[in-house]
């Protein structure tokens, strides 16, 4: 059974996971393995282009990365828009593994 916890402490503990989760720097998103993200598309020109990284190096699910790619859904631009489904799903299984709401 699970204990019954505020809705103003879980806010804040989702505020304090957002602000204090480690910024990952450019050089290091570039560094992952394509399964670290949600979807990577292909463009006409053969160029990779990765959308939502949430996973680290090693291929953990990173829960403030995870929070993130949620919800910036809306805002990726798809080359093939049935693309969002495929991450959405990918995320949301991710989001039921390890019980919690974004």
């Amino acid at each position: 059974m699970r204990a019954w916890i505020p809705p103003f402490l879980l806010l804040t503990l989702a505020v304090a996971t957002a602000v204090f989760a480690e910024e990952w720097s450019r050089a290091r998103i570039e560094r992952l393995p394509d399964s670290a993200f949600a979807v990577v598309e292909i463009a006409e020109d053969g160029k990779k282009i990765r959308h939502l990284p949430h996973h680290n190096e090693q291929g953990d699910v990173d829960i403030p990365h995870l929070r993130a790619a949620l919800s910036r859904l809306a805002q990726v631009k798809w080359l093939d828009p049935a693309n969002e489904a495929v991450a959405r799903r990918h995320l949301e299984e991710h989001q039921r593994e390890l019980s919690f709401r974004p």
